[in-house]
């Protein structure tokens, strides 16, 4: 990513929009279903992750899994995405409903 890129990602992040997208990937042979966000509320910036196995999309309640965490800086939140292989290049706006 850019480093304009960043800055424009950082930038959205600080005026409190809401960033991420949603990707699948293969795991051990299964297909899943990740989405990600970074949100700034109340000084703190919020991430957002959720995967779920594709084939257990229909009871989501018992098979999605849900991780919100609160980071006090901008570079430690996108420090954790990294640090699960997330390209936060594909950070954009989101449409439809926002996760949080």
């Amino acid at each position: 990513m850019d480093n304009v890129s960043i800055e424009n990602l950082i930038s959205a992040i600080e005026k409190g929009k809401v960033r991420g997208f949603d990707e699948i990937k293969e795991i051990d042979g299964e297909r899943y279903l990740f989405q990600y966000a970074l949100k700034k509320k109340d000084g703190l910036y919020n991430t957002y992750l959720f995967y779920i196995m594709e084939k257990k999309m229909e009871i989501i309640e018992d098979y999605g899994v849900e991780e919100i965490n609160e980071f006090s800086n901008v570079t430690d939140a996108l420090n954790y995405f990294k640090s699960f292989g997330v390209n936060i290049q594909y950070f954009s706006n989101i449409k439809g409903t926002l996760p949080f």
